[in-house]
Formats: C-alpha cells, structure tokens, sequence
C-alpha cells in the first residue's frame, strides 16, 4: 500500500454515486459543545479562515468491495460509521465569539446520507477528475460534513473513494475506518455481526490536550527544547539537497506551485524482515532502523553527519483511543549525530538514543509551543515511520486494491517524507516542492536509501557506513523485486 494523491491511483470508469453526510432532516440535533478543540485544530481552523486561496488538507483512501452496491445497505453503512465517531458528528460554530474554539455537535438521532447519482463515465481519468474537484471544493476545517464518500459501479463490484479534512482524521484513522466501512458494508449481507468494541472520543481527548497545552510556559524544558531544535533547524537545513532553493519571493501559497510527488516500494517483505531481524539482534527495532538508515542515506548525499527532521508520533496513549478517528498526533524534534558512527551498529545506537531523547515531546502539543515562542513554527522538513500490518483488516487490502490518498498541497519548501512498514516490504512516500531539481534529488534519496535497506538486508549491522551505500548495493532501485501496491 502506498501514500499517493489520487491521480497516481488507476480510478476505474462505472457509475459514479457521491454520498453526504446531512441533518437536514433534525437540524436541531446540533449543540453547542463546550469541548475545545485542540491545538492543532485550532490552527488549521485559523489558517482556513485567514486563507484567501482554494487550498485545502484532506486525506482519504480508495479501496474495491467485491459485491453489488446495494444503496440501501450502503446508506446504512455510512450512517453506522459517522454515528460511531463523534469527530465525525462535530464542527466549529460559526455563530460562537471564537469559532477558533467554539465547537457545536450533533447529538441527534436522525443523522442521513444524501447520494447523489452523477451518472456513468467511459473514463477512469474523468472519474479522477471529478473526485478530486469534489473533495477540494467540498472539504474545510470549518464546513461540515468534515467527510465526503464517492462510490463507482463497475463490472467486478464497486469502488469506494473517500476523503477528510485532516481537522477529523490523521493517516491512521483513515486506516480504520477503510476497514470499518468493509465491515459494515459486508458484513450483514454475508449474514455476520457488524458488532465492534466501543470506543473514545476525539472530543473528550481535545479537552486533555488543551490542558496540557496551558500547563506550558516559556520556560518550561519541553518549549525549551522545542527552542534550540527551531533555531539550528533555521540555520542548517535538515534536507540539504537541491530542492528548497531558490525559494520564491512570496509566502503566499496560492501563488506557489504545487507540490509533486512520489511513492515506491524500498524494500520487499524479505529484505524488510531481514532488516529487522538484524536491528533486533543489536537490541533494537524496525523504527530505529528506518531512521537510521536515513541518516546514513542523507549523510551520503549531502556530506552532513547529523540528520534533524521533525518526527510525527501518535498520541492515543488511552486504550479507549487505539480504534477512534480523530487527529491523533504529536510532533518531535529528532536529531541523529553520525559524527562518531563507523559502523551501522554505531548509527543505530546513535539513533535510538535520539528518538529515546524526544519520545515523550509529542504529548506537549506543538501548536502551543510555537505559540509561546512567538514563531510561526511550520515544520518543513518532515519524516513519519509506520508498521500498518497489524491494523484491523490489513490482511484484506492487497485483493482490495487499497491505497492511502493525501490532498495536493502547495510551498516551495516543505519536504514530507512517509516511511511505512506494509504487508508487502516497506514504502517511502514523499511530497516535495514542485521543480525538476526536487525530483532529482528525492529520486536519488530513495534509490539510496533502498540500497541501504538492501545492504542491511544482505550484510546485516557491523559494516562501515560507507559499505551501505556502496557501489555493489547500487541495483537496489527502489522497486527491484517489490510487488505494486
């Protein structure tokens, strides 16, 4: 599975249906609800509000259900679904004093599903299309719904596209709920239980975040941190590679090209376990690998011993949160200092230390921190790591066609890489700035940084770190061996 926009996803032609969330029915279902947002959400908000341009920042994921649409059943599907989880049933107020903070939710027992037939496309590139200028236009951090569904009627079933805007939904919450919308949908036409643990609210945890926000200051070691990490990263770039210069003259977003993007396997389900197997036997695990060996594959392509990046982690740290939708992630200053390493076994030392350092910072919303130190503060240079094998129904989405899919985005200098252990090996996704010499230098990380995993696989941890990248490791491309997603 990889992590493309959706015009790398090969949309089959068929019957397009649109499906929308509505309380048109109970409009007086919605409260005001006491219950902040949390920061990061707030954010997000603020910045649709200020923004003049179209931009928006949805993730989705499109997948194949091998049955008859039935529309019936899939109403039913769909209002299970959003009933489940209330980040799905909330929005901000536009009549409150802030709608930065002012929330209101639907707590009403009539919430329906309008299905708008489109009509039948002859062209799987003009179904794309039309999907795309929906969720772009549809989708905002202050509109609800929050979710759009599009469904597309072929010979061999039906497809489901859907799409979020990240105010309600990080990478893992798409996840489970491609998974749950399986579920629901096959499971009583095949005669079984659509019947699933409960499960917590991202609203009861926005109340956790806020107070953990405010418990912040200044002084405090965790902003301190934050501090030094923000301003070295200003001075020496954590990507020096040739892709975020020239920067241009304008921060205005709406007249910056958008970002390109990439998606390839790295290594396959072998070399993937081989990797692993060697990390362990140094007393480490995949994660510290991955990053490991990115400090290596950076180190080799820019000269800099230290890699410095900012690393997402989740935050569903209550069980009640393992199986909710919502925006649950956190954000770490990561440094990796290769200066003394010689061999990989140094490196991965070296970088489990680091991530030990700053495991516990993505608790301390990032948002906040940025606020106290009086900066703008948005990360440019970005790397998540992870393992999705073991999320529920994992086992289903090679036969499903399953992929994740990101909105496009517009800057000149972010560089977001998405590093992720799947069924079939491990992917490296990127978006990067839009320009020939970004796609040069990201096609020339991720064919080393295959090469490395490689090497790992093959030689395992004791080498020299230049063994790593060496020449006779240079036919790991980044798809030699490794199955399509």
């Amino acid at each position: 599975m990889k992590f493309t926009e959706l015009s790398d996803y090969p949309v089959p032609p068929g019957t397009v249906t649109i499906w929308t969330p509505t309380t048109r029915a109970d409009s007086a279902g919605w409260h005001t609800d006491p219950r902040p947002f949390t920061y990061d959400q707030s954010a997000s908000i603020r910045r649709s509000t200020a923004c003049d341009s179209d931009e928006t920042s949805w993730l989705g994921a499109v997948f194949e259900i091998d049955d008859d649409l039935d529309d019936e059943h899939f109403d039913a599907c769909l209002r299970g679904w959003i009933t489940r989880h209330e980040a799905l049933r909330s929005t901000s107020d536009p009549t409150a004093d802030d709608p930065h903070h002012g929330r209101r939710t639907y707590r009403g027992a009539h919430l329906g599903v309008d299905a708008e037939a489109v009509g039948g496309f002859d062209s799987g590139d003009d179904v794309r299309e039309l999907l795309t200028a929906v969720f772009d236009t549809r989708l905002a951090p202050t509109r609800w719904p929050h979710c759009i569904v599009a469904t597309i009627e072929s010979e061999r079933g039906f497809t489901v596209a859907f799409a979020a805007d990240h105010v309600v939904m990080d990478a893992y919450s798409i996840l489970l709920s491609m998974s749950e919308i399986r579920r629901l949908y096959l499971s009583p036409r095949r005669g079984s239980s659509t019947e699933m643990a409960e499960v917590g609210s991202h609203l009861d945890f926005s109340v956790h975040d806020r107070a953990v926000g405010l418990g912040l200051t200044v002084d405090h070691p965790v902003v301190a941190r934050w501090r030094t990490f923000l301003d070295s990263s200003a001075e020496t770039p954590g990507f020096d590679l040739p892709l975020v210069r020239p920067h241009l003259q304008t921060r205005d977003r709406a007249r910056t090209p958008r970002q390109r993007g990439i998606s390839e396997y790295v290594a396959t389900d072998n070399q993937a376990t081989f990797m692993t197997s060697a990390a362990r036997a140094r007393g480490h695990g995949t994660q510290t690998a991955v990053f490991a060996a990115l400090a290596v594959t950076l180190r080799a392509l820019t000269g800099r011993a230290t890699l410095r990046l900012t690393m997402p982690m989740h935050t569903r740290s209550e069980a009640r949160y393992a199986g909710s939708v919502g925006w649950y992630v956190g954000l770490a200053p990561l440094e990796v200092d290769l200066t003394a390493a010689h061999t990989f076994d140094d490196a991965l030392d070296a970088t489990a230390a680091a991530i030990d350092t700053v495991r516990h910072l993505p608790s301390f919303p990032y948002q906040r921190i940025v606020e106290l130190l009086g900066t703008g503060g948005e990360p440019e240079f970005v790397v998540s790591y992870l393992d999705i094998r073991h999320v529920p129904g994992a086992a289903e989405w090679e036969a499903a066609r399953a992929q994740i899919l990101r909105g496009g985005s517009r800057s000149d200098r972010e560089v977001y890489l998405w590093i992720a252990r799947v069924p079939g090996g491990i992917t490296l996704s990127a978006r990067h700035p839009g320009h020939d010499p970004a796609d040069a230098s990201i096609r020339d990380l991720l064919t080393t940084y295959a090469t490395v995993l490689r090497a790992l696989a093959t030689t395992g941890t004791g080498l020299p770190l230049s063994s790593y990248t060496h020449a006779n490791f240079a036919g790991a491309t980044a798809i030699d061996g490794a199955r399509p997603a």
